[in-house]
């Protein structure tokens, strides 16, 4: 097995190797109690060091902190507080959604400060469990906007499809819902390709983070189509198989690009062949 990341140099090559196997999800990246864990009964696991957070021994790893963190579902707390300790990352493929309120200063305007955050949370928790449905993790929120990731160590190879898998369900569970359907506009926006993944920041100021063009160009699309429509890249439609027949073909003038971006629309109503 090789040696646990925190006996490298950030600095290494080794380091950013361990990065990249632990994130495309080589076995051999696991931390030591890894192989332990994966020998206890059951899933889901943590998809870092392999905890179980079901099964007779949850109860137990739940007070030494290996439970889901509430933001990530698919990682431990102790993983997820031990990754601000292993500063480094890797480029490797990477599907990234991004939703985000529409008129959200407006609809802060007609209500109370603790009515229009009961409505965000609600908008945070469809959001959640629509990605945690399909293994994907948040990385961040900003303002009334979520970014979540799946990455091929967190999701599997099918990332691309796990994350418009997501997308779809979350513009159904919005549309759906009695509160969120009438008064809360979200658009999403799926995208996939090479961006880089893991830690920034300095000690006591870090983020878990995917950076790079993927990122920058999805939380563009989420925030250029209307409410209630899910934007898929041709990028991630070609690598999900996704069948466009019955959608809407769309091309984006998104601010830092120097071309049109091409994407197929969806809606809650809009059939899936």
């Amino acid at each position: 097995m090789k040696e646990q990341a925190d006996a490298r140099s950030p600095d290494s090559g080794d380091f950013d190797e361990h990065w990249h196997d632990l994130l495309t999800g080589d076995p051999d990246s696991l931390p030591g109690l890894g192989k332990w864990f994966r020998r206890m009964p059951s899933p889901p696991r943590c998809k870092s060091c392999g905890a179980p957070f079901a099964g007779p021994y949850a109860p137990f790893l739940r007070l030494l902190r290996f439970s889901p963190w509430p933001l990530n579902q698919q990682l431990c707390r102790w993983c997820y507080q031990g990754i601000g300790r292993q500063r480094g990352g890797a480029e490797i493929p990477v599907s990234v959604l991004f939703t985000d309120v529409r008129g959200s200063t407006t609809l802060a305007e007609q209500m109370t400060p603790s009515e229009f955050r009961s409505l965000l949370d609600r908008f945070f928790t469809t959001v959640f469990v629509a990605v945690d449905a399909f293994h994907g993790v948040i990385d961040h929120i900003v303002g009334d906007g979520v970014m979540a990731m799946w990455t091929p160590g967190f999701g599997g190879a099918n990332h691309p499809e796990l994350a418009v898998e997501a997308g779809r369900k979350l513009v159904t569970d919005m549309a759906s819902d009695p509160v969120l359907g009438d008064s809360l506009p979200a658009g999403v926006g799926v995208h996939t390709g090479l961006a880089w993944v893991g830690v920034v920041g300095e000690t006591g100021a870090h983020d878990f983070t995917v950076l790079g063009d993927v990122p920058n160009t999805v939380a563009r699309l989420g925030s250029a189509v209307g409410g209630g429509e899910l934007a898929i890249s041709s990028e991630i439609a070609d690598a999900a198989d996704v069948q466009t027949k019955a959608s809407e073909r769309r091309l984006l003038n998104l601010k830092g690009k120097t071309e049109p971006f091409e994407v197929w629309i969806e809606t809650a109503q809009t059939p899936n062949p």
